[in-house]
């Protein structure tokens, strides 16, 4: 079952308007937050860069964890964020869903096993709590057919 939506930084913010929440996602923060699926955001700057815009763009106190470049130890790569991130709340990547705000970034989430979605340049309008249950559970079943069929 999800346990957790992990945003990329990214993801976040309007494409058009990078200092905007991208439309819906206060709703949607508000359903998870409701619901006790927690909300996790990782970003590959510094930690003083990565927790403002955190707090302008969902809230204070919206988020479980909040992990940033800072958090990482050694020269690790940005996949690390995921892997910590998912550490820090005590789940494993079958309980979470990515919402990943690019290609790349959900290219790396996908090749630690994590269910993944790209917000690309969409918004969350409409998007729930209940709609993420059901692309996570999509994405964990098509993971599983893709192993059991190679």
């Amino acid at each position: 079952p999800l346990q957790a939506v992990i945003f990329d930084l990214e993801a976040l913010s309007c494409p058009d308007e990078p200092g905007e929440p991208r439309s819906g996602l206060v709703d949607l923060v508000l359903s998870l937050f409701a619901t006790g699926i927690w909300v996790a955001v990782v970003g590959a700057g510094p930690r003083n860069m990565v927790e403002p815009r955190v707090r302008e763009l969902i809230g204070d106190g919206m988020a479980e964890t909040v992990v940033s470049a800072d958090d990482l130890t050694g020269p690790a790569g940005d996949a690390e964020l995921y892997r910590l991130a998912l550490w820090e709340m005590g789940i494993v990547a079958g309980e979470a869903l990515v919402i990943a705000g690019s290609e790349s970034a959900g290219r790396l989430a996908a090749a630690l096993g994590l269910p993944v979605i790209n917000a690309g340049s969409s918004s969350y309008d409409g998007l729930s709590a209940k709609g993420c249950r059901e692309l996570q559970a999509q994405r964990v079943v098509a993971r599983f057919h893709c192993r059991a069929a190679g």
